[in-house]
């Protein structure tokens, strides 16, 4: 990834200011959009296929000891792990090699990912991951307990993820969307390896969302100065933002939730508001916008993931400021009364990875 923006100091450096400008340019051309690199599920989500509502319940976890990069991490075991709670990548200066993904888990232990290109990926409770495996030139799911592997029908070659990518997961893991952009061939499909079957998406569109099995796919398209949210089986809505910064599909079918933004006065620059916005995305309305209260005034929401509860959804707030002591946080957010709590510290270095991310 080496065209990623994905250092959380860098964007804490730049963002929330972006250029309208640029925005319209990059929007139009669907060119890359200043994202966190993040790639793996949230803590403790579930997003039900169909239309029944299920929950996963949420646990109360034990704290997780964030490993320093320079701590030595083992190999990840054949089976036996605990659930991820976060990946991170350390930071590579001076000419290193690119270093390897590593995740931490709910129990405080820190394993080194297999070596290979490209994304690393969590399920919404963590016992699974995916990534790319160089060996087999395609994309494994793992499941972390048993040491069961699901491999991808689908061979890629691993210049398709030397550029911007991104692989959103179901909640079991089987079913995934792999989408890259600045390469060759820009793929955009949608996998299912328990049926081993290999959907080719419409370009142009970003997954936000995918369900188990032929449950909801959630895909979305900025313009200029508005983005277009899709729900495959219904026609797409129109908010008025260029954004990409969604939560994932309510079990419901139906409610999305987004990052609020304004436009400055001062400079024709887009902003984030400290609010988030809920509302219909089958029919557009229903937009429901609030305050987000309970985090420090040096951190401001940035991205959304998967719902926690009917009520909360995973949110991540990063520091406007690189001087700031802590750069983000893990939060769960009610998204009727704009109350956060918080779920854990980010990793303080390189690039990270929080299960579930929109992003």
């Amino acid at each position: 990834m080496n065209t990623l923006r994905e250092d959380l100091h860098e964007l804490a450096a730049h963002a929330p200011d972006v250029d309208l400008a640029d925005l319209a340019i990059r929007g139009a051309r669907r060119k890359r959009v200043v994202r966190l690199s993040l790639a793996a599920a949230v803590v403790a989500v579930g997003i039900a296929g169909g239309s029944a509502i299920r929950f996963q319940e949420v646990r109360p976890m034990p704290p997780v000891v964030l490993t320093p990069p320079e701590t030595k991490a083992l190999p990840l075991p054949a089976k036996g792990v605990a659930p991820v709670q976060q990946a991170y990548r350390p930071s590579c200066r001076g000419g290193c090699k690119e270093s390897e993904w590593r995740i931490v888990t709910r129990s405080g232990e820190t394993f080194k990912m297999p070596a290979g290109p490209g994304p690393v990926e969590a399920t919404a409770d963590g016992r699974r991951i995916a990534y790319y495996s160089e060996k087999d030139r395609r994309i494994v799911v793992r499941d972390l307990a048993s040491g069961r592997i699901w491999k991808a029908p689908l061979k890629q070659p691993k210049q398709d993820f030397a550029v911007e990518y991104t692989l959103r997961m179901s909640p079991n893991g089987l079913r995934f969307i792999v989408s890259g952009w600045g390469g060759r061939r820009e793929p955009n499909m949608l996998v299912d390896v328990e049926q081993g079957t290999v959907e080719q998406l419409d370009k142009g569109w970003w997954p936000v969302s995918v369900a188990d099995d032929d449950g909801p796919v959630v895909l979305a398209k900025p313009y200029d100065d508005t983005t277009q949210v899709w729900v495959r089986g219904h026609k797409p809505v129109t908010i008025p933002d260029f954004t990409y910064d969604f939560s994932a599909l309510n079990p419901d079918g139906r409610r999305l939730v987004r990052v609020g933004q304004f436009l400055s006065r001062e400079a024709p620059r887009v902003q984030r508001d400290g609010t988030i916005v809920t509302f219909d995305a089958l029919t557009g309305g229903m937009q429901a916008r609030v305050a987000v209260s309970g985090i420090p005034g040096d951190l401001k929401p940035a991205k959304l993931g998967g719902w926690l509860n009917a009520e909360e959804v995973t949110l991540i707030a990063i520091a406007e400021s690189p001087r700031s002591a802590v750069q983000a946080v893990a939060y769960a957010v009610n998204v009727l009364s704009g109350q956060a709590r918080e779920l854990f510290p980010l990793h303080a270095e390189g690039a990270y990875a929080v299960p579930g991310l929109v992003g």
